[in-house]
Order: C-alpha cells, then sequence, then structure tokens
C-alpha cells in the first residue's frame, strides 16, 4: 500500500500527528471558484458518461452524500455515471467504497483501478 501511495510507513501512520505549520508558510494562490450540486448537474447532464474518480479529499469533505445526490440527478437524466477508485484512495483500502456505499450509491457503478505505480 506504501508504495502505490508513494508515501513511508512513518508517514502514513504519523503523517497527521505532526506540528501544524504557521499560516504565515501557507499562500493561497489562484481563483476559487464555487459551486453547488445544481450547477455542477447542470454542467454534467450533457455528457453521456461521467466517470468521478474519488480519493482522499472526498472522505475528508465528507462530500460523499453531495456525490451521491450529483448521482441520482444525472442517472434521472440518463446519463452513465461511473466511479474510478484507486485500491488505496482514502487512508486504508476499500474506504471511499465504503463510505460510497452508506451514501447509497450503487457498488456496481464503482470500478477499482489497477494497483500500479509510477516512478
Amino acid at each position: 500500500m506504501c508504495v502505490a501511495m508513494n508515501r513511508s510507513i512513518s508517514n502514513v501512520l504519523f503523517g497527521g500527528i505532526a506540528p501544524a505549520a504557521s499560516d504565515e508558510q501557507f499562500k493561497v494562490e489562484g481563483e476559487i471558484t464555487k459551486t453547488n450540486i445544481e450547477e455542477t448537474v447542470d454542467k454534467l447532464v450533457e455528457a453521456e458518461n461521467v466517470i468521478i474518480v474519488v480519493g482522499y479529499g472526498m472522505a475528508v469533505a465528507k462530500a460523499q452524500y453531495a456525490i451521491s445526490e450529483i448521482v441520482q440527478m444525472l442517472k434521472a437524466r440518463g446519463v452513465n455515471v461511473r466511479f474510478a477508485i484507486h485500491p488505496v484512495a482514502g487512508r486504508m483500502p476499500g474506504q471511499c467504497n465504503v463510505l460510497l456505499a452508506e451514501a447509497s450509491v450503487p457498488y456496481d457503478s464503482m470500478y477499482s483501478l489497477p494497483n500500479t505505480v509510477v516512478s
């Protein structure tokens, strides 16, 4: 799992324990574009197929419920929606699958990506 994540075992286990860096070290660059579920669906409804690639960000943001709502709205409009999930997306294998299933996303629309390492 650590090889696939390109992280050391100590970073996986203790990465969030380190003291927080001061706010002065981080500078936000670029622009933030806010959206909501309805705007997202309106932009995706023209597509025949949509593949959503989920990861740790979905788990942290607890976005599985918003994603579930987006999927329901798109499927009601005839869009084929599927998920591509990396085997180690989240903090442990299968975490994103479980979160999506918890939000009533059909399990048959979830596909695991091959566990490959890019060096």
